[in-house]
C-alpha cells in the first residue's frame, strides 16, 4: 500500500498543470509542442512555433502575447539566441545549451512566432535530439519578459480590436531563450492520452478508459509501474468484491507499452497536422489539449459552415482582412491629423482623404449594416461605436499611437541619468544595500581562520502612486471632424504625465529633503556638499574628490565612484558648455594648460531646477554604478496606460489615461552637490 500511495502522489504531481514563469524577477515562460515534420536529421534541425496569441491563464487571469507589428523585440534571439533543455533547471543539463538559433521571425499571417534550431553534436545535445525524433519528448518552450501591458475589463475589446477581456495583453515583451520541454504544462498532452492499457485498475469506479491508461503511461515513464496490492480475503485491500481474491493480472511490458503509446501519437499529431493545413487552421490548440482526430474533423466541419454562412450584405471580411483595415484607418487618421507615421499601413493613404463620418460608414457596411449613409449623425456615431464594428477600435487605436510617439517626444532629462525599477504592486517595496564585506587577514599557518563581523545593510523604502486623467470623444468632435481629439490631445496629456515624473525627480534632488537615515542628501553626514563656487577646475576636482572617495556602510571600503553627469539649471547651460568643451582650461593662466574635464561627463540641463536655484550645480554617478534616484514603475510599465469606455449617459467615448509610478532616493553616495555662487 506504502508504494501505491507514493505511485499515486506522483501521478497527481503529473496531472497538475504547471504555471511557469510566475517568478519575482517578472520573467515568464509558456508551454507549446512542435510538429515533427519539420525536423532535419541530416542538419539536425527544427522548424517550430514557439509563441502564438493563445490566451494563457495566470494568478492575474489570461495572458495574451500581442503578434502586433513591433509588438516583439527579437533582438536578444538574434544577437545571442541559444536553445536550452528544461529552461536550464535540469539537474544535469544546467545552463549548458544544446543547440543555438538559426533563424527566428514572426509569421504575420499565423500571428506566432517562429524558429529554425539546430541541435549541437556532442552527447549531451544528440540524446536530447534523439528523443524528438522519436516523438519521445514534444514541448517547446520560451522565456520571456513584458515590458509594457494593457489590462482589458470583462466584455470589452482590446486597442487592436482583437482580444475580449477580461485579459492582460503584453503590448511590448521579448523572448530570451527557446528551451526544448521535457514536461510541457499540460501533462495529459501527448503520448498515448488516448490508448487504453488493460491494467490492475480496470474495476475501480468513476475512472473512464481513457484515464486509466494515462495512468499506466505516467507510471511507466516514471520507472514506477508496478502490480497493485491485490489483497484479498476479509479486510484484503484488493478491487474485488469482499472475501473474494481476484485473478492475479501479469505486469505488461513497459517498452511495448511506450512504444504502442509513441506510434499512437505520431499517428493522431500527423493526420491533425495534415488536416489543419489543408483548412488554413492553427493545429496547436489540438494537439496541445489532446484532441481526437474525429473531434478535429467536426471543427473544421464547424468553421466552413460559419464561414460561409451569408450575410445582409453579401460582404464578407475575414479576421485578417479587418485588420488590415484597423491599421489602415488609424495611420490614416494619424497622417491626416498632421502627426509623423512611419512605415504606414497598407492602404492608408488610399484612406487619409476620409472624414471620420465617412470611415463610420465604411465600418458598419463591413459589419453587413445597410443604409448606414443615410442615418443621422447622432444614429451613425451611436451605432458606430457598438462592439460589433472596427469604428471604436480604430479610434482606440490611433490615440494610443499618438499616445506612444508622444511619450518618447516629451522634452524631458530625468530618463539619462536616473536609474529605473518595478513594483509588482502599490505596496511599498524594500530596496536593500548590503556593506562591503571585510578585508582578508593574514593568516599564520595552522592559525584559525578569523571570523568575518557581520555585514550591515541600508534599508529604503519605495512606493508607486496612480496618476491619472479622462477626457472624451465628443458628439460635436465626430460631427466637426476634429482630430485633435486622436493627436493633440493625447499628446498634451502624455507630456504632461512624462513632466510630472521629471518635476518630482528634480524636486526630490533641488530641495535637499532627508532621506532614510534621517539625514539631508547633501550635507556634511553625507560628505557630497561641496564649497560654493562657480563651475570651474578647482569646484569639479573638489566634486570629483568627493565622490570618489565616499566609503561603503561599514566605513572600510572607498568606493572609487566616478562622475557621468553635470546637472544644471537653464541659468548655467552656457558656462557649463563653454567649460567642458574648452581644450584649453578656462581657468589656466595661458591657452597651454589642458582643460583635464573636457567632454569628462556629460551635460544634462533643465529648467526645473531654476525654480530652487539658479545657480547651485550637481554631478551623479551612473545608475548602474551606484544608487541614486530610482523611477519606480508598476510591473515595469514604463508608459501611460490608455483606456477607452463608451458611456450610458451621454453620446460619446472616454479616454482616460493612467499612470503608475513613483520617486525615490537609493542613495546619497552616487550624488554631489555644489551650492554656486551665492550673491549678497
Amino acid at each position: 500500500m506504502t508504494m501505491r500511495k507514493t505511485t499515486m502522489k506522483t501521478l497527481n504531481q503529473l496531472m497538475t498543470l504547471r504555471r511557469d514563469g510566475e517568478k519575482p524577477d517578472n520573467h515568464l515562460s509558456r508551454t507549446l509542442t512542435f510538429a515533427r515534420d519539420t525536423i532535419n536529421e541530416e542538419e539536425r534541425t527544427v522548424e517550430l512555433s514557439f509563441s502564438s496569441e493563445a490566451p494563457y491563464e495566470r494568478w492575474f487571469g489570461n495572458e495574451i502575447l500581442s503578434h502586433d507589428p513591433d509588438a516583439i523585440d527579437l533582438s536578444r534571439l538574434n544577437e545571442v539566441g541559444v536553445l536550452l533543455f528544461a529552461h536550464g533547471r535540469d539537474f544535469n543539463y544546467g545552463r549548458m545549451p544544446i543547440g543555438v538559433i538559426n533563424k527566428v521571425w514572426v509569421d504575420n499571417a499565423e500571428r506566432k512566432a517562429r524558429a529554425i534550431v539546430q541541435f549541437d553534436d556532442d552527447d549531451d545535445s544528440d540524446k536530447v535530439f534523439q528523443k524528438v525524433i522519436k516523438g519521445v519528448i514534444k514541448g517547446v518552450s520560451v522565456g520571456y519578459s513584458v515590458s509594457s501591458w494593457e489590462e482589458v475589463r470583462p466584455g470589452k475589446t482590446s486597442a487592436n480590436g482583437r482580444f475580449m477581456g477580461p485579459a492582460q495583453v503584453a503590448l511590448k515583451w521579448q523572448p530570451f531563450e527557446i528551451s526544448i520541454e521535457p514536461t510541457p504544462a499540460d501533462p495529459s498532452v501527448g503520448v498515448g492520452r488516448n490508448h487504453k492499457i488493460p491494467n490492475a485498475w480496470e474495476n475501480e469506479e468513476g475512472e473512464d478508459e481513457g484515464m486509466k491508461g494515462l495512468k499506466m503511461i505516467a507510471l511507466a515513464a516514471q520507472g514506477l509501474m508496478h502490480a497493485p496490492d491485490t489483497g484479498g480475503g476479509n479486510g484484503g485491500g484488493g478491487t474485488g468484491e469482499r472475501g473474494v481474491t481476484p485473478p492475479a493480472v501479469p505486469n505488461p511490458n513497459e517498452a511495448e507499452i511506450q512504444q504502442r503509446a509513441v506510434a499512437a501519437e505520431r499517428q493522431r499529431t500527423t493526420e491533425i497536422n495534415d488536416l489543419c493545413r489543408n483548412f488554413n487552421m492553427d493545429p496547436t490548440p489540438y494537439l496541445g489539449d489532446g484532441s481526437s482526430v474525429e473531434a478535429v474533423k467536426d471543427a473544421i466541419l464547424k468553421k466552413q459552415i460559419e464561414s460561409n454562412k451569408p450575410n445582409q450584405s453579401g460582404i464578407r471580411v475575414v479576421a485578417e482582412e479587418t485588420d488590415k483595415f484597423r491599421a489602415a484607418a488609424s495611420d490614416a487618421l494619424l497622417m491626416r491629423a498632421g502627426r509623423s507615421v512611419s512605415n504606414p499601413a497598407a492602404g492608408a493613404t488610399e484612406l487619409r482623404a476620409m472624414r471620420m463620418r465617412d470611415l463610420a460608414v465604411d465600418c458598419l457596411q463591413r459589419a453587413g449594416i445597410d443604409g448606414a449613409h443615410r442615418m443621422s449623425d447622432e444614429d451613425l456615431l451611436k451605432r458606430a461605436l457598438s462592439p460589433d464594428t472596427t469604428f471604436q477600435s480604430i479610434i482606440s487605436n490611433a490615440a494610443n499611437k499618438t499616445l506612444s510617439q508622444a511619450y518618447q517626444e516629451a522634452p524631458t532629462t530625468f530618463q539619462h541619468w536616473t536609474g529605473k525599477g518595478s513594483n509588482s504592486d502599490f505596496k511599498a517595496a524594500e530596496h536593500y544595500r548590503i556593506s562591503e564585506a571585510g578585508s582578508l587577514e593574514l593568516t599564520p599557518q595552522n592559525g584559525a581562520i578569523p571570523y568575518d563581523t557581520a555585514m550591515k545593510d541600508e534599508k529604503v523604502n519605495k512606493a508607486i502612486l496612480t496618476y491619472s486623467k479622462r477626457w472624451g470623444f465628443t458628439r460635436e468632435a465626430f460631427i466637426n471632424d476634429d482630430l485633435s481629439v486622436l493627436s493633440r490631445v493625447p499628446a498634451a496629456y502624455v507630456i504632461a504625465a512624462k513632466r510630472g515624473i521629471n518635476a518630482l525627480v528634480y524636486k526630490m534632488l533641488a530641495s535637499n529633503p532627508l532621506i532614510f537615515d534621517g539625514e539631508n542628501l547633501f550635507g556634511a553626514a553625507h560628505a557630497n556638499l561641496g564649497t560654493g563656487g562657480a563651475i570651474n577646475t578647482q569646484t569639479m576636482s573638489e566634486g570629483r574628490k568627493m565622490m570618489r572617495t565616499q566609503k561603503g556602510i561599514r566605513g572600510e571600503a572607498i568606493l572609487n565612484i566616478a562622475p557621468k553627469y553635470l546637472l544644471v539649471p537653464a541659468e548655467l547651460e552656457t558656462g557649463a558648455a563653454q567649460h567642458l568643451r574648452s581644450e584649453a582650461d578656462p581657468d589656466g593662466k595661458h591657452s597651454g594648460v589642458t582643460n583635464v574635464f573636457r567632454n569628462s561627463v556629460d551635460l544634462i540641463v533643465d529648467a526645473e531646477l531654476d525654480q530652487y536655484s539658479s545657480s547651485a550645480w550637481y554631478l551623479a554617478a551612473d545608475a548602474n554604478i551606484a544608487d541614486t534616484i530610482e523611477v519606480t514603475y508598476l510591473r515595469g510599465q514604463e508608459e501611460p496606460t490608455l483606456e477607452t469606455d463608451i458611456p450610458f449617459d451621454r453620446l460619446g467615448m472616454d479616454f482616460r489615461i493612467i499612470f503608475d509610478y513613483g520617486v525615490t532616493i537609493l542613495d546619497s553616495r552616487g550624488m554631489f552637490k555644489n551650492p554656486g555662487v551665492t550673491t549678497p
